[in-house]
């Protein structure tokens, strides 16, 4: 029997083994037993022994180690990580499972980069997910594999990416090969590798469902390169399959992404879950807030601002955020004291310049709504581009105008704005306000008895009614309307002098 090719004993031992193969844990150790059982007959069929006794023996171990450490070992940490244990423990029980490989060797690979990432050992928790991927694969294609995986050039060359497509074939369900095969894409720089690197990473994510920090990756690549479709996928799959507080995925981009989207119920149920201390970020705190305070949980939101700023006192944007929830809440004295703080924290260099202008934003807002103080307001947005100037509706610079007394002015390009939204209350409003300050009264008067129902929801509508008809000596008439704007809005001081006057 000393020939090279296979011998009939081999040949029939090897298709029955590759089935069994395919089934549990304990069939697969038997199978790799008896393949190791039929070596040793073989070569001791020639002879050899000492060899085919020590292949025996190495086998029996091999078998026996997998079967009562590493098996045993991974049930414990299962069972230990389902009922919420520490981590520190469960990677504890997971330490002797050295040498299982198949599916077991993967379940134990799987848990233990959770396991480190909830350490918050990043590093060995992506090798790990990258091992768990491996042990699916057979010996030789774990080590071809394997192979590129270790030699990944910074310029990759055709002939390397051509090499990764045929790994592909031996390899068809691994994410993590073509994950890395759409980052080699994007490396070579070429005109078309975008979209090929996109069709890989797209591949790539029902192959990862189990690997939080690939998933992360694809995510965080998506939303910040205009793909939400499948950021939204990679999203979705982190947060039904590693919604576990103790998986520190990037939460916080994913929150912002949602914000941006204005799904702000959605904003409460991905970070609520977590517990403070498991909101490292500033930024986990500020997207809670904002949430909160849009969906008009002030109080909540108050509370999420103070908690935050106590574990990051030097976050600018908390402070900002906590300006904005104060004024939410009428508390004038808070949000300057939010100003205050902020001032000096903006960075050096160009996000410094953006907090900067920000800030100088934020403290016009207050010097025109809470000190009544317009030539303040005015000077501290004196400068600012056009993007520094906020969102305000209508523009914020353009109610200055009007409250500085430019209403010729103001009122042209009120009406040009209005040629683009004609149906716009505040914009409708504050033309009124122009022709107000213009004092063309029986044109305001006729002006808004057209006006649109909607626009008499707002208590501007009644108290520029009441300084028309009070011009035109309708006195009676005149105090209802005004007294009606100050019972709409009493914290606005203007219709309340203007109220008593009549």
């Amino acid at each position: 029997m000393g020939q090279t090719g296979l011998t009939l004993p081999s040949a029939i031992l090897v298709p029955m083994l590759s089935t069994l193969l395919s089934r549990s844990v304990t069939l697969r150790i038997l199978a790799g037993g008896l393949l190791l059982l039929a070596m040793v007959v073989l070569v001791a069929a020639d002879g050899l022994w000492g060899a085919a006794l020590g292949l025996a023996a190495m086998a029996v171990g091999l078998g026996l180690r997998v079967l009562r450490v590493d098996r045993p070992a991974l049930l414990r940490a299962e069972a230990l990580w389902a009922s919420q244990g520490a981590a520190s423990e469960v990677a504890a029980l997971l330490a002797p499972a050295v040498l299982a490989r198949g599916e077991l060797g993967y379940r134990i690979h799987v848990l233990r980069s959770r396991v480190h990432l909830a350490l918050g050992y990043r590093d060995r928790a992506w090798l790990d997910g990258l091992q768990a991927q491996l042990d699916r694969l057979p010996l030789w294609r774990r080590l071809l594999v394997g192979r590129y995986f270790n030699r990944v050039p910074e310029h990759p060359t055709p002939a390397h990416l051509k090499r990764g497509a045929r790994l592909v074939r031996f390899a068809p369900y691994m994410g993590r090969l073509r994950h890395l095969l759409g980052i080699l894409e994007l490396r070579t720089g070429e005109a078309a590798s975008s979209q090929r690197a996109w069709v890989r990473f797209a591949e790539a994510l029902p192959l990862s469902i189990e690997d939080p920090l690939l998933l992360e990756d694809l995510m965080l690549a998506a939303f910040s390169q205009g793909m939400p479709e499948l950021g939204e996928r990679a999203f979705h799959t982190l947060q039904h399959h590693h919604g576990d507080p103790r998986i520190p995925w990037d939460r916080a981009a994913a929150a912002f992404h949602l914000l941006r989207e204005e799904r702000y119920p959605e904003v409460l149920s991905l970070l609520l879950p977590l517990s403070h201390e498991q909101r490292t970020q500033p930024m986990h705190w500020l997207a809670l807030s904002v949430a909160q305070r849009t969906l008009g949980h002030r109080d909540a939101a108050w509370e999420t601002t103070q908690e935050g700023l106590r574990r990051h006192p030097e976050a600018f944007r908390l402070w900002m955020e906590r300006y904005l929830v104060a004024l939410d809440r009428r508390d004038e004295s808070e949000a300057l004291e939010s100003l205050k703080k902020a001032h000096a924290l903006p960075a050096a260099g160009k996000e410094g310049d953006t907090q900067r202008q920000e800030w100088r934003l934020r403290r016009a807002e207050f010097a025109y709504w809470c000190d009544g103080d317009v030539e303040r307001a005015w000077a501290e947005l004196e400068g600012l581009p056009d993007e520094a100037l906020g969102d305000h509706h209508p523009p914020l610079k353009l109610q200055l105008r009007v409250a500085r007394g430019e209403y010729e002015g103001a009122l042209e390009e009120v009406q040009t704005l209005l040629k683009a939204r004609p149906q716009d209350p505040p914009l409708l409003l504050l033309q009124a306000d122009c022709m107000a300050g213009l004092e063309a009264w029986e044109a305001l008067l006729d002006y808004l008895e057209g006006l649109s129902e909607t626009c008499r929801d707002y208590p501007q509508f009644w108290h520029f009614r009441g300084l028309s008809l009070a011009h035109l000596k309708d006195p009676l008439l005149a105090r209802q309307d005004l007294e009606r704007a100050a019972r709409m809005d009493p914290q606005h001081i203007r219709f309340l002098l203007d109220a008593c006057h009549a």
